[in-house]
This record gives structure tokens, C-alpha cells and sequence, in this order.
């Protein structure tokens, strides 16, 4: 087994990295099991930067894997990948396997893989504890989860426990932690499931017991008129317009996700003790108060990542705000480039990463690659996945052209060759991530001239080529919470620039109202511009709509309204001037030229001086972050919040 610096030596030394030394194959096969290593594969932080450990301690190890190293489904057989119609039998099938990964830079085999032993390749086994134990959707709280939870544990990890090449487990796959439909499926249970009596407590006491409280925040549903109708099965609470029941939602979230992590920590500790607990593999977006819950129940917090632009761009927020509400390690057990040009008929059909041709995706996925190795938390990278979907897509419909190799076991020649000059670079670039820091802000914020001009209505963000010169990285959000979303802004003399990246999971059958979703309720920035003849508010919400194409699911309306002194709203032409890019909630992405007219101004010219405040405030107004000023409690913006000082920049 190799270490990322193994193959990659001449990258491994440089700088202050002397404890990265090379570890040989035949060093590390000599041990005659993990156990022979105290603790087996572990965790350290050096000069700032998490590493994934070899057994020992001694030796840090970036993981860069490969998800699905297996030898196919023999059902999708002529339309799919099959090990069979290229290999003589599974043991040539594992050494060319693994000296493809080798070749290609790859060091370990990530989720669904191929546990056998004909490889060496570090693995990371995907087990289903949580569900296989009943858990999430189930009854956590029930007196005996914890013994499922251990004996399931103990049976699922038996095949491997004698296998050196195991760092650890995850725990299951996507698990997501959405906020609303928790409460409403344990709110709807029936009083004996130990669960729904632990959220009706949370309720009742919540409110103190005064049902006019309660009837503040939230509508109740048919024949619910007091906290005893509560308990009954099928019992409904929709949220009311203007209140905050989502900060109690939020609050039963953490407490499931509390106790999901517990259960399984323990539980695999007293199974597997030597092996890393790494965490269920986050769905492309994270709950923050099911991260804050984790805390002391994970090795490695792992997380799927759907890269945000197609030229590699990877928003610093999610993983700077990862790395603040929790000190743990965290691995990519997913990330992924598709193209439309592909020799396996795949029609990329969903909002996955995708370009359009397999140059774009190697150069995509190359400069993730080095995005994310930039990240003092990451301390490992999974490619998802080896070979192409299946020609007619996978069992769940799914058809995207993510392999490594194509359904006849083809190499993607350009996109494993850009993806083997950057997995060369990841130790150096890791090992140097240890300094990032965000720079303090300057009295006077520069604002970045536009490189190319920003065309709204395009789907895309490729007019922003200069994205870490333009992000505003100061915003603020009340403790634990972090901010949930990047901002960047540039100019042009035509138009104010902005676009938004950021993650807000809503369920938005959740809130009692009639008619359009009100603006309200909406992810809604916040923007006040002074370019010289006063202060400009304006606020841009998106609209949650029945989507145009895909009945039964919602998309995003983007509404740009003018704000009056007394907080009323006047529509606003939105086209050409915003747009909201076509991603599925929880994925936030918009964009914005505001025309120097609406600011009450010609044109904008370089030097001109402005006055900032912006805020962004998630659906159903959950969590406000701020610039400008500190939020006050609750999130809400303080009261005559001083705007920042802003200048546009000649360059």
C-alpha cells in the first residue's frame, strides 16, 4: 500500500513537511494485521493541516480514492460495465485494477468497493449501520437501539476485521438530516414510538406549556387544539408566516442527529475498535446543527461534494465552515465530472456535475482536485466512481458518465492523465494548507472590475473567472452557527455584480399559506447600496414555484423588489438582471447585475466609493448572516447596522 507520497516523492519533501516519509509496499505487507499497530490507521494534525495516519502514527496519509473498485453488476451485462468481458478471472481483474489506480495517482479503494484481499489498496467500507440497526426513520430513542445498533455492528464488520487494508467504516450513505421532514415523520408517529415522545417533550416544553405560544409559530393541523391532540398519530404543525417554529425544527434535528452518531460510535467502537468511525457521508450539503451534534462521535466527518462550477471552483464557506463547527478531519466520499461527449451513451440527466465535452471535465476535476487538497480540514479525496452508469442508467434511473473508465473498461485517457498530475500535487498543496487564514477586513473593501462581462440568463457562472478575487469572505452569523453561503461582488460601469453560492435544505410543503410563497418566507438577500446618491435597499428573494418541467417538485423564482422606508416591497424587472441557476434546493445559486441606474447613477467608474450592507437570510428566516455589522440574537440584523466602506477597483 502507498501512502500519497509513495509514488509521488519528489513533491513529498519540500517546504516544512519532513514528517511525510515515503513507506513502501513492502514494509507496510510485513505487518501481519493492523492490530500489530497500535490503533491501526488514525488522524493527526500537522502545522495546521489534518492527515489521515498510517498504522503506527508515524506516517501521514492523504487519502485519494476511488469509489465502486468493483467488478460490476452482471445484470446490466452489455450495457454496463462487467468485469468478465475483459479479464480471465477476478484475480487478473485486481492487479490491473490496482495498478491502473496506482498509475492514475488513486491510494485508496473508497465506498462500494471490492473488500478483497488480491488488493492491497487501503479501503473504506460503506456499511449501513444506521439503517440495517433501524435507526434514523425508526426509533432511536428506543430503550434497546443501542444493543441493535452493537450487535449489528459486530456482524457487519466481521468479514473485515482480519483485512489490514481497512481504515475504517462509513457509517452509512446520505443520511442528509432534512430539518422538516424529521419532525413531521416522528410529530405523525403514534405515542408508543420512544421518539415521538422525545420531540412532544421538546414541544411542550419549548412553550412552555402555553398552547397561544405555540399557535405563535405554528398552524396546527385538523383536529389539533392543545399539546394532548399532539400526541396523537397523524398530529400536523405547519409553520406560520412570520414566526419561528424552524428554530425548534432545527432544534429536533440535532438532538435525532445527536443520538444517530452516538449509537453508531459506540456501537463500532465495541465491534471494530482499531478502525476509524468516518461518519455517514453527507449528501452534497450539510445540516449545521446535526454537524454540531456530531461532535465527539466521529474520526472523520465524510461528506459527497458536487463541485459548484464547471471549471472546478469549490465555495470556500462549506468547508471553512466545517473546519469551525467541528474539529474533526473531513474526507470527500464523493465528488465527480461527467461529460456529455462519452463512449458509454450516458445522458447525464440531473443537476450532477456536468460539461460538455471530456477536455472540460479533465480540466474541471484536476483543478478541484487542487482546490479541495488547499483545505487544511480535508485530509482525503474520493473520486466517484470508477467506471461509467450503465448505458440506460442505473436501477434508480440515474445516467451519468462518471467513471474513470467507460463500460468497456476503456480509459478516459485525458481525464486520468490531468487527474494523475493532480493527485501528484495534493501532498505539497495539503501540506501547505496549514496557513490559510482569512485576512482580516480592510477598512476600505476594494471591489474587483469585472473580467468579462456578466451575461444574467446564462445558467451559468463561467462570466466569473476571477472567483477567489472577488469573494467576500467577512460575513458573520450568531455562535455556533456559521455562514451558509459565500458572496462575491464585482463591478462593471454598466452594473453592481453579485452572485451567491450557498446551501439551504427547506421543505417547503411545511408552511401554512395561500397563494405564492410570501417573500417573507423566502431566501431572501438583503443588499443597501450607497454609490453616491443615497442609500439604495433592495432585496432579492427566490421564490419557491410548481417546477415547469417535473410535476410533484418545486424551483426557484428569482424576485428583485425595491424596499421602502416602511419595508414594503416594489417589483422589479428581473430580466437580464438576476438570475437563479438551475439547481435543486438544497443548492443556492444566484446571480445579479444591478444596473447603475437603480443606484441612481449614470455609470460606475473606477475609485468611486460606496457604502455596503448585505444580508442573506435562509428560508422561513432560520439563520441570518451579515455584513455590514454583527447579527444580533436570533440572527436578526441589529437595528441601524452600519454599512461597510467599499471602493471599486481599477483592476
Amino acid at each position: 500500500m502507498f501512502s500519497s507520497c509513495d509514488r509521488f516523492g519528489s513533491g513529498c519533501h519540500r517546504g516544512r513537511a519532513p514528517w511525510i516519509i515515503p513507506a513502501t509496499v513492502a514494509l507496510w505487507l510485513a505487518l501481519s494485521s493492523v492490530a500489530a499497530l497500535a490503533g491501526g490507521f488514525g488522524t493527526a494534525r500537522r502545522d495546521g493541516a489534518w492527515w489521515l495516519t498510517m498504522p503506527g502514527g508515524a506516517i501521514p496519509f492523504f487519502s485519494i480514492g476511488a469509489d465502486t473498485v468493483n467488478g460490476g453488476d452482471k445484470h446490466y451485462r452489455g450495457h454496463g460495465y462487467y468485469w468478465e468481458d475483459s479479464y480471465p478471472d477476478l484475480a487478473a481483474w485486481a492487479a490491473d485494477t490496482q495498478q491502473r489506480l496506482y498509475a492514475w495517482g488513486f491510494n485508496t479503494r473508497g465506498g462500494w468497493s471490492d473488500p478483497t484481499t488480491a488488493m492491497t489498496l487501503p479501503l473504506v467500507p460503506e456499511i449501513d449501520l444506521g439503517r440495517l440497526s433501524r435507526l434514523h426513520w425508526f426509533d432511536p430513542f428506543a430503550p434497546d437501539a443501542q444493543a441493535i445498533a452493537t450487535a449489528k455492528a459486530r456482524e457487519i464488520t466481521a468479514p473485515y476485521k482480519d483485512n489490514p487494508a481497512v481504515i475504517g467504516y462509513f457509517t452509512d450513505n446520505e443520511v442528509g438530516w432534512w430539518n422538516a421532514p424529521l419532525f413531521r415523520w416522528y410529530l405523525g408517529n403514534e405515542w408508543a414510538v420512544y421518539t415521538k415522545q422525545v420531540l412532544w417533550r421538546m414541544v411542550y416544553d419549548h412553550y412552555k406549556g402555553d398552547w397561544r405560544r405555540l399557535l405563535v409559530d405554528f398552524v396546527p393541523g385538523k383536529g389539533v387544539n392543545g399539546f394532548e391532540d399532539l400526541k396523537k398519530g397523524r398530529a400536523e404543525l405547519h409553520l406560520r408566516p412570520g414566526g419561528h417554529g424552524i428554530t425548534l425544527i432545527e432544534r429536533f434535528t440535532a438532538v435525532c442527529a445527536g443520538r444517530y452518531y452516538e449509537l453508531v460510535y459506540k456501537a463500532l467502537k465495541a465491534a471494530d475498535p482499531d478502525r476509524l468511525v468516518m461518519g455517514d457521508r453527507l449528501p452534497l450539503y450539510y445540516n449545521q446543527d446535526a454537524v454540531l451534534a456530531s461532535r465527539g462521535h466521529l474520526d472523520v466527518l465524510s461528506t459527497n461534494y458536487n463541485v459548484d462550477t464547471p471549471d472546478g471552483w469549490v465555495a470556500p464557506y462549506y468547508f471553512e465552515g466545517l473546519a469551525r463547527l467541528t474539529d474533526t478531519p473531513v474526507l470527500i466520499s464523493e465528488f465527480f465530472f461527467a461529460a456529455n461527449e462519452n463512449r458509454s451513451g450516458n445522458v447525464n440527466n440531473g443537476h450532477l456535475m456536468h460539461v460538455q465535452t471530456q477536455a472540460e471535465r479533465a480540466a474541471g476535476a484536476a483543478a478541484a482536485v487542487r482546490n479541495f487538497a488547499a483545505f487544511p480540514n480535508i485530509a482525503g479525496i474520493h473520486w466517484f466512481q470508477y467506471y461509467d452508469e450503465p448505458s440506460g442508467g442505473r436501477g434508480d434511473g440515474e445516467n451519468f458518465n462518471m467513471g474513470l473508465v467507460d463500460i468497456r473498461n476503456a480509459p478516459y485517457e485525458g481525464l486520468v492523465t490531468a487527474l494523475a498530475a493532480a493527485n501528484r500535487d495534493v501532498p505539497a498543496l495539503h501540506a501547505a494548507s496549514g496557513g490559510r487564514k482569512t485576512p482580516p477586513m480592510p477598512a476600505v473593501i476594494p471591489l474587483a472590475r469585472a473580467k468579462t462581462p456578466v451575461v444574467v440568463g446564462d445558467d451559468s457562472l463561467a462570466d466569473w473567472p476571477d472567483k477567489a478575487g472577488t469573494r467576500l469572505p467577512w460575513f458573520t452569523v450568531p455562535a455556533p452557527h456559521v455562514p451558509f453561503g459565500d458572496v462575491h461582488m464585482s463591478w462593471s460601469p454598466e452594473s453592481l455584480n453579485l452572485f451567491n453560492l450557498a446551501q439551504n435544505y427547506a421543505d417547503l410543503y411545511l408552511l401554512a399559506h395561500d397563494g405564492e410563497f410570501p417573500p417573507s418566507e423566502s431566501y431572501r438577500i438583503n443588499l443597501d447600496v450607497d454609490a453616491g446618491a443615497g442609500m439604495k435597499h433592495f432585496a432579492l428573494c427566490l421564490v419557491p414555484r410548481p417546477h415547469s418541467k417535473y410535476p410533484g417538485r418545486f424551483e426557484l423564482a428569482p424576485r428583485l423588489y425595491a424596499v421602502a422606508a416602511d419595508g414594503s416591497l416594489a417589483a422589479l424587472e428581473t430580466q437580464g438582471v438576476m438570475q437563479v441557476l438551475d439547481k435543486p434546493l438544497p443548492h443556492i445559486a444566484l446571480e445579479l447585475a444591478l444596473p447603475a441606474r437603480l443606484l441612481g447613477v449614470e455609470k460606475l467608474t473606477a475609485g468611486q466609493k460606496l457604502a455596503l450592507r448585505i444580508e442573506a437570510i435562509t428560508f422561513y428566516r432560520g439563520m441570518t448572516m451579515t455584513l455590514g455589522a454583527p447579527a444580533g440574537k436570533g440572527g436578526a440584523p441589529k437595528t441601524g447596522a452600519a454599512p461597510v466602506a467599499a471602493v471599486l477597483a481599477d483592476k
